[in-house]
């Protein structure tokens, strides 16, 4: 223990003065580690928008890959579809109920009648059920169509850190496509937000045990036929 006896013979009430005090501690160390996970997701997300809004100063990225699951990453993912010209969309995530016309039903008017949908432009995943299954799709989609090497990945912007470490982890080593992140921007000083954030650490630690545990053996995107990929197990998303 930390706080240690200091007598041979301890009081009852000394003892129990160093357990509350060792407990404390041990709580107020989890919330500050718990803390600083929480403010390097900030950092991350406000990193990695700056980035790729450089990176896209007057350029297109060839593909723009939008992780659903939250609100507004397909209205933005749009917008910079929008905003970018036009380059190849691929949704990765979508119920099995929807298509592109129901998706566009949902967005706002204004950019639903400016952006002209070519069935050729958008291309639709169904099967992902998680992040990683997001990212296995999206590595799947980049290996049947090399050509996109510059890729902007859309989510909100707590979740890019988990992306970036997931997509890390699984991707082969000939997958070397260029890899850029954006996020929808939440304030993260209310109480709703907060704790978004909170949940976010805990599925980032929880995808990253997974991702230690997973055998080298059998990693999805180590197969050049994609029908050999397995889907991992279900995990948070």
């Amino acid at each position: 223990m930390l706080f240690e006896k200091k007598y041979t013979f301890e009081s009852k009430k000394t003892k129990t003065r160093r357990y509350v005090a060792n407990i404390l501690f041990f709580i107020l160390t989890f919330i500050g580690v718990y803390g600083l996970f929480c403010l390097l997701i900030i950092y991350i997300s406000h990193y990695e928008n700056k980035r790729s809004q450089e990176a896209f100063y007057k350029k297109s990225p060839d593909l723009l890959a939008i992780f659903t699951g939250d609100a507004g990453r397909i209205q933005l993912g749009l917008q910079k579809a929008l905003e970018y010209n036009g380059p190849q969309i691929f949704i990765t995530g979508v119920e099995s109920s929807n298509s592109v016309k129901t998706i566009m039903q949902f967005q706002k008017k204004d950019l639903s009648q400016k952006m002209y949908i070519d069935s050729d432009l958008i291309e639709i995943d169904y099967l992902a059920r998680n992040t990683v299954e997001n990212v296995i799709s999206v590595l799947r989609y980049l290996r049947d169509n090399p050509e996109y090497q510059r890729v902007l990945i859309v989510s909100s912007d707590y979740h890019l850190m988990r992306i970036k470490i997931i997509l890390n982890s699984i991707k082969g080593p000939n997958d070397d496509f260029d890899f850029y992140y954006m996020g929808v921007e939440n304030p993260f000083f209310n109480w709703h937000s907060i704790k978004i954030l909170i949940k976010e650490v805990y599925k980032t630690i929880n995808s990253y045990g997974f991702l230690l545990l997973w055998d080298s053996d059998i990693k999805p995107l180590e197969h050049s036929n994609p029908n050999k990929i397995p889907i991992p197990l279900m995990i948070s998303d």
